[in-house]
Formats: structure tokens, C-alpha cells, sequence
């Protein structure tokens, strides 16, 4: 065996504190934005605001002061794959009062900063719904943070009330529903282990066959079932008022669209000169560094807004050239992802995941979450043309309203209509479609009548 020395040359990509809030930044709502510019102007006696100043003028001001090459003046671009393993966007009021909940339930003193920095991001992993699909694997490479203590850390967290909550999927979360009621040996806890996916179809005699019991004892669970969670996250909404505000506002003038951010308060704030001129007149080194780190903190914020507003208008007019017709109400919402784009403005897919979260589009015939105009196609067969999601959907409603109420359609014959239409859709996805307009199963249908 030798032993002997290796010089290797490796790049790492840091971000600084700064950087990373820029990232934040994007992620930020008029909402949260505003509130950040105030807590701003409340630390920083170089940023003041008022209704005559603009944020150009302000910045010019700031370029001539202060000439000087600063490392969080980087695109988004150039930071985004080492941010994507740090996940720092600010979360939402939402996501702190669930956060706090849960992790209110752990003893704090067991753990030291680092196991508890795991839990809080695996806490801001969780889903809409409150389950935590990540795999385990996926969270340790992305945390650093060896694979067994994610799975401890995941053990206690699906401890937590309310039960269900960080199940990986719909079937795990009823059971821990009913493992905390004590009938893991039931007939109930068989049916949701070996047969949820039949109770969804209506498939009682199925399940009758395989567990050797009466249909009625089948239904009895099937009403069991039905008082029980799915979305376990559902709870914290209970009673909350929300008020959407719009980030951004489609307008139509002469039959030419235009598109607005919903920030114009933003040009209140600029530096202010009284400080501004007492940091030039100087002579007090020690006061001149503080006023200098003061103005460089201003500037940092106004580029990253400026950057901010220019890639919001980019993303949005993208969407309005690809969206216009559904905007007006004359077709379905067409095929668009976050990488469509992505790639037509020129920047990262995650850029694009930023930027629309949680902002809202206000357009002359509502107001949208910018999430809900983009949308995956489906594959079809035999050349047909792209069809885009919400379309399938109302497929699936039209041959659901169209259907014999005494026999009405399997989720598997509506996969095979479907495909005569030449639309290849998995019965699993069938199902979620159907979930999601609020329709239920075969089953449950043919019960209701």
C-alpha cells in the first residue's frame, strides 16, 4: 500500500447572506414586500419614503455615491443550483403557524441546532395537503444530515397531531388515524391497508371476496372510512378569512393588453439625502463605515427588487401571450409548464417556481393564482393535438354527467372513452381528475341515487 499526496483543483459555489435573501426576495409577495420594506426603513436611517421620490432617481443617487462592485450584484441565475439545496425562501404566515404547532409538540431540550433545523425543514416540506412525499434519501442529501437521523426525525414528526400528518401518501394517513384508535387487527384496518383504491372505484364485491365478508360489513367500513382526515393540513385553515392581493393586473385598453405590478408604492422609497449629505461631510471614520454599510445595505435592496419587478413582468407578459384566449374566456387553459417558460424568457425553471408562488394575476374576468394558468399536457395518440388538463377534466365531467345513473362509469370505462378520443390516461390519473372536480367514485355515485 503507497501513500502519497493529491492536489485537486475543486469549485464550490457559497452564497452569502446577502445573495440568498435576494432569492427571497423573488419569492416574496406585495404583501410580505411591503412589509419588508417598512421593517427596512424602520433599521436603516439611509432609506426613507415618501410620495415624491422615485426608485430610479434614489438609485442613480446611490451609483454616483457609492461606486463599487458588490458580490450580491449576481443574477438569479448564476446562485440558483447551490440556493436549491439551502430551500431559504421566507415561508409564509401559513406555513409559521403550522410550523409552530407541530414542532410545539416536541420537547425542545432533546435536541441540539442542528437536529432541530432538520425538523423545521422538513416541516416546510410538507405538501398542501400534509404529507411529506419527499423521499428520505433526497432530504439527507439535501440537509446533509446522515440518512438514519432523517428517519428518526421522520418517525417523531409522524407522531404529531393532528394523525396523518407527514404520511406519504392517502393510505398511510388513514392508517395512522386508525392505529391511534387501536384496530390495527380489524376488518377496518384491512379494507384501507389491502383495498382503499376499490373503495374509491365502488368495488365492494371486490373487497368482499378477498376479506370473506358480508357486503354489508363492507359498506359499514366504507362509512368508517369516510369520517376519517385525508388532508390532515386541512385543520389549520378551519375559520381563517383569506384576502387575496393581486401582485399583478391584466388590463385591456383598446383591445391591447397591458401589464402592471401591483407595487407602485414601492417608488415612495429612496435614500435619504439629509443623511446622505452628512455621510459625504464626514470626517468621523467610524461614522462614515456605518453610514457606508447603510447605503450599501439600500442598494442591495433596490437591485434586488428592480430585479425582481423586471423578471415578474417577464414571466407575466409570458404568460399573457400564451394564456390570452383562456384570460378572455374563448378556449380551455392551453399546455404551458414552468419550463415552457422558463426557456422563452431565458431563464432557470426554479426562477420561474420563485417568482410565482403564492402571487396572485387580477384580469378583467377575476383574479388567478398564477399557479393555476400553468398546466402539464396529456399524452395522446394517433397525431391529435395537445390537449391540456382542465380540458380532460371536463371530459371526464361531461361523460360523468351523460352517464346511466343506475350503472354509472367506472373510472377504468372512462379511460377507455377517453382513448377513443385518443387521450391516454392512466385510470390512476382518471381517478385524481375526478377527485379534484369533486366527483366521487362508482360507487358512492350509484349509492347516492
Amino acid at each position: 500500500m503507497e501513500l502519497g499526496y493529491e492536489i485537486q483543483l475543486e469549485q464550490k459555489q457559497q452564497l452569502t447572506q446577502s445573495q440568498i435573501q435576494s432569492l427571497e426576495i423573488l419569492a416574496m409577495d406585495s404583501v410580505e414586500l411591503n412589509q419588508f420594506l417598512q421593517n427596512e426603513y424602520l433599521e436603516n436611517p439611509l432609506l426613507d419614503v415618501s410620495g415624491t421620490h422615485s426608485m430610479g432617481s434614489g438609485q442613480e443617487e446611490i451609483n454616483k455615491t457609492y461606486e463599487q462592485t458588490l458580490t450580491y450584484g449576481r443574477n438569479y441565475e448564476e446562485m440558483i443550483e447551490e440556493e436549491d439545496k439551502r430551500r431559504q425562501d421566507i415561508p409564509m404566515q401559513d406555513q409559521d403557524q403550522v410550523r409552530n404547532f407541530l414542532l410545539d409538540q416536541l420537547p425542545g431540550n432533546r435536541f441540539g441546532k442542528e437536529q432541530w433545523e432538520l425538523l423545521e425543514y422538513m416541516v416546510d416540506c410538507l405538501d398542501d395537503t400534509g404529507f411529506f412525499t419527499i423521499p428520505v434519501q433526497e432530504v439527507a442529501d439535501r440537509t446533509r444530515r446522515p440518512v438514519g437521523e432523517v428517519r428518526h426525525a421522520l418517525d417523531l414528526l409522524q407522531g404529531l397531531e393532528p394523525y396523518g400528518i407527514f404520511a406519504a401518501d392517502l393510505r398511510q394517513c388513514l392508517l395512522k388515524q386508525l392505529e391511534m384508535c387501536k384496530v390495527q387487527d380489524s376488518v377496518l384496518w384491512k379494507v384501507v391497508d389491502a383495498h382503499l383504491q376499490d373503495v374509491a372505484d365502488g368495488k365492494i364485491s371486490n373487497i368482499s371476496r378477498s376479506l370473506k365478508i358480508s357486503t354489508a360489513e363492507v359498506r359499514r367500513c366504507i362509512e368508517q372510512i369516510a369520517r376519517l382526515n385525508p388532508r390532515p393540513m386541512s385543520e389549520f385553515r378551519a375559520g381563517k378569512t383569506d384576502y387575496i392581493v393581486p401582485d399583478i393586473i391584466f388590463h385591456e385598453e383598446n383591445g391591447k393588453w397591458e401589464v402592471e405590478l401591483n407595487d407602485a408604492w414601492v417608488e415612495d422609497y429612496h435614500v435619504n439625502d439629509y443623511y446622505l449629505r452628512m455621510m459625504k461631510e464626514s470626517r468621523d471614520e467610524e461614522l462614515t463605515e456605518y453610514f457606508r454599510m447603510k447605503l450599501e445595505r439600500v442598494r442591495f435592496v433596490m437591485n434586488s427588487i428592480a430585479q425582481r419587478r423586471q423578471t415578474m413582468k417577464n414571466i407575466a407578459r409570458t404568460i399573457l401571450r400564451r394564456q390570452q384566449s383562456y384570460l378572455e374566456g374563448r378556449s380551455w387553459l392551453l399546455p404551458m409548464t414552468m419550463t415552457d417558460v422558463a426557456g422563452e424568457i431565458g431563464i432557470h425553471t426554479s426562477t420561474v417556481s420563485r417568482a410565482i408562488k403564492g402571487k396572485y394575476i387580477q384580469y378583467p374576468r377575476g383574479t388567478v393564482a398564477m399557479k393555476a394558468l400553468f398546466s402539464a399536457s396529456v399524452a395522446t395518440s394517433g397525431g391529435a393535438e395537445m390537449v391540456g388538463i382542465m380540458q380532460v377534466k371536463e371530459m371526464i365531467r361531461e361523460l360523468i354527467d351523460r352517464e346511466d345513473k343506475k350503472k354509472p362509469l367506472s373510472d377504468q370505462a372512462i379511460v377507455n372513452a377517453l382513448k377513443e378520443k385518443h387521450i391516454d390516461v392512466s385510470r390512476r390519473g382518471v381517478a385524481k381528475y375526478r377527485d379534484e372536480l369533486g366527483i366521487r367514485g362508482s360507487f358512492s355515485r350509484r349509492a347516492m341515487e
